[in-house]
């Protein structure tokens, strides 16, 4: 097995982070779950908060997921993102 290894921030707001079609982790946290290896994953998020305010995503494992962004809430006071890799 090979670890998927998270970590979410949101200052003013809300995450909702998914694994495919799986809510993994809600709010500010940090999470560690079980990947099949040869499999491909589509690792995905939603944030609403205060406009203006921060948040971050971060993946440390596997090395095939490595991320990290740190931005800000839009006007809007929604926002969504994600990326697809392979163990």
């Amino acid at each position: 097995m090979i670890k998927l290894v998270t970590s979410t921030f949101a200052l003013k707001g809300e995450i909702w982070l998914f694994l495919d079609e799986t809510l993994i982790s809600t709010g500010s946290s940090a999470k560690e779950l079980d990947l099949s290896e040869g499999e491909y994953y589509l690792l995905h998020w939603v944030i609403k908060g205060t406009p203006g305010s921060a948040y971050s995503i971060s993946v440390s494992s596997p090395r095939e997921a490595q991320y990290l962004l740190t931005s800000v809430i839009g006007d809007a006071g929604k926002e969504f993102g994600g990326f697809r890799f392979s163990t």
